[in-house]
């Protein structure tokens, strides 16, 4: 079975998760925003239409903080099993 006595590992790759799944989940707001308003529709959020690149930040916004929130989970599970591993 393959173990890491060391915690640092676990820890780097922690800060590794919440640095990219915190960049995915912008991109995954600003990308299709972005191009539903240079296409021509209008962003609506909880029905409330929000018209121009308000819009498109809004929901680059909360995609972003969607992948912070799912990255810190991971970085918290991460570190549970560094501190795990140096005992």
């Amino acid at each position: 079975m393959f173990t890491i006595k060391d915690s640092r590992p676990w820890i780097s790759l922690s800060w590794l998760i919440l640095k990219w799944s915190t960049i995915v989940g912008l991109l995954v707001g600003f990308v299709p925003s972005a191009l539903s308003l240079l296409s021509g529709n209008t962003i609506s959020v909880n029905g409330i239409a929000i018209v121009g690149w308000t819009g498109v930040w809004i929901v680059t916004v909360a995609c972003g903080l969607g992948g912070f929130l799912f990255g810190a989970i991971w970085a918290l599970v991460l570190r549970a099993i560094a501190i795990a591993s140096g005992r």
